[in-house]
């Protein structure tokens, strides 16, 4: 999504991982409650985490908030998955994909045996059908664009994806229309998901709500809006089965409390909000805390119909004091960006100075613009993301310094979707961490086929080949060359969006809690977690 929230998330890049599995956006992780107890007590293994609810069906293919990841990663897989080095590895298939000589075409095979949790068989149908389904939902269509064939079947001009080729039950086929060095790192995303094609199709509109079946160690019991979410153990899982029993996500929406219902151990772990840390990190709970950098940051975006004039996109960047905001509401956790593409990345120029602050520059440029009194900008906050209210509250009075009015616009999820797509969203701040170590999966949200679902609406003829251009190379020296260029132009020519921070993340976690793995991309996998109390 336009604003990975916290949601992927992104680490740096693997703990990263943890992050953008752990939280999208910056809200809070992981969930509790006092169920914990009872289900220790009565001999289950339940693990307790402290969430925002989501409030919106647990489905990737129709929100990519991480908060919904952090839960479906236990429940739902994708044919490859990302290890905590940056590399990928087969987890529904019985090795890597092989490539054709032409780097075109590339061949599966699925694991024999695998199930869904209500018992029907993983075949290449599902396959196809999960790819397809990503397309239709459109929100993350655009992952699988170089799929020959794709775009016939996204414009409803054909009845299937063509470059998608059944041959058995166990074994298909997918050609490219173009080189694309990072596919197969994209067909572990999220977003990507194996769902059982029958099944998923009969919920209809209930997928993610009251149905939800997948192939993971962990299978969906329930998810209560307001409440909790729970899965469970899933006993035919194809991998080493799980050591604990459930996981509780408990829906908790204050910060605050969400942090004394660890401290009264009613939760095992829990996000800690950047307005906590200082408290504990100086406390007796030091040792319980536990940090992972984010490969990603928090942005701001802009419509460029809405605001056409590239000078008042300029004094808009100008006026944000990446500095203060990072001593002030962040705490010395989050470094000042240089631009769009963050360290761990190619792409990142490490010569490059923080993001100017110049109100005095910025308000000649909003003179030059045809303003000389002030320029009154409206900016929209999902309010599930407490950084985000921060953040727009903090520069809400730095502007002031430029001569920019600004109004802020805070709403829920729903109210938050809805806007950006419609294209009334004027500018806003979210954010965004890889799915998938790339550059590729950082500059998503700006791509040219992205930009007019999300209310930015920027389209650059240069910056548009340097991305096609950048998919094909696989030479690593001129790809960094790319995609430089591509961050300049974003970050310091256009001003579409402006990065204001990369952070590291931080979570409580009780001593007895050890075992749970992370990738690059920002999730984590609960599979081997064990509880020792």
């Amino acid at each position: 999504m336009f604003f990975k929230m916290e949601e992927k998330m992104k680490q740096t890049k693997k703990i990263v991982a943890l992050i953008m599995g752990l939280t999208l956006f910056t809200g809070s992780l992981f969930a509790g409650g006092s169920q914990q107890n009872s289900g220790q007590s009565s001999g289950k293994k339940v693990l307790t985490i402290a969430s925002q609810d989501p409030q919106v069906p647990l489905d990737m293919q129709l929100n990519t908030y991480s908060l919904i990841s952090r839960i479906t990663d236990s429940t739902s897989e994708t044919l490859l998955y990302g290890t905590a080095d940056g590399g990928i590895k087969p987890l529904l298939l019985t090795g890597m994909p092989t490539a054709s000589a032409d780097g075109l075409t590339f061949s599966f095979e699925l694991k024999k045996g695998v199930t869904f949790h209500n018992g029907a068989p993983l075949t290449s149908k599902d396959v196809k059908y999960s790819y397809e389904r990503l397309i239709k939902k459109i929100k993350m269509a655009s992952l699988l664009e170089q799929v020959a064939g794709y775009q016939a079947f996204a414009d409803g001009k054909a009845a299937d994806l063509s470059g998608f080729k059944i041959i058995d039950d166990l074994h298909f086929s997918i050609t490219l229309s173009e080189t694309y060095t990072p596919f197969v790192s994209v067909l572990s995303t999220a977003y990507c998901a194996i769902y059982p094609a029958e099944a998923c199709e009969a919920a209809g509109d209930e997928w993610g709500l009251s149905v939800l079946y997948g192939t993971g160690p962990f299978k969906f019991v329930r998810y209560v809006m307001g409440e909790e979410a729970v899965i469970e153990k899933y006993p035919a899982y194809h991998g080493s089965p799980a050591k604990i029993d459930e996981i509780v996500y408990k829906f908790i929406p204050s910060a605050n409390t969400q942090v004394l219902e660890y401290e009264k151990g009613n939760v095992d772990i829990v996000y800690l909000d950047t307005t906590l840390y200082p408290t504990y990190a100086n406390g007796p709970l030091k040792g319980e805390i536990q940090d992972y950098p984010r490969v990603g940051g928090w942005f701001m975006s802009m419509n460029v119909k809405k605001i056409a004039d590239v000078r008042i996109r300029q004094a808009i960047s100008l006026s944000i004091d990446r500095e203060a905001i990072c001593k002030g509401i962040m705490y010395g956790t989050a470094k000042p960006a240089t631009g769009f593409i963050p360290a761990g990345l190619i792409g990142y120029n490490d010569k490059l100075p923080v993001l100017e602050y110049n109100p005095t520059k910025a308000k000649q440029l909003l003179a030059d613009a045809g303003y000389p009194n002030g320029y009154d900008l409206t900016v929209a906050i999902n309010t599930r993301y407490t950084a985000g209210v921060a953040l727009a509250t903090a520069f809400q009075a730095q502007a002031k310094a430029s001569g920019i009015n600004v109004t802020i616009n805070s709403m829920d999820s729903a109210g938050w979707t809805d806007m950006r797509s419609s294209g009334a969203l004027v500018t806003g701040f979210g954010n965004w961490y890889v799915d998938y170590n790339d550059p590729d999966s950082m500059l998503y949200p700006v791509k040219d086929s992205r930009t007019d679902l999300s209310s930015t609406f920027w389209h650059n003829a240069e910056f548009k080949s340097l991305m096609e251009q950048g998919v094909k190379t696989s030479d690593t020296a001129a790809r960094q060359k790319i995609y430089e260029r591509a961050n300049e132009i974003l970050s310091r020519e256009e001003y579409p969006v402006a990065m204001v921070y990369n952070e590291m993340s931080f979570y409580l976690q009780k001593p007895y809690v050890s075992g749970y793995s992370m990738g690059a991309d920002g999730r984590f996998s609960f599979a081997d977690t064990v509880i020792n109390k």
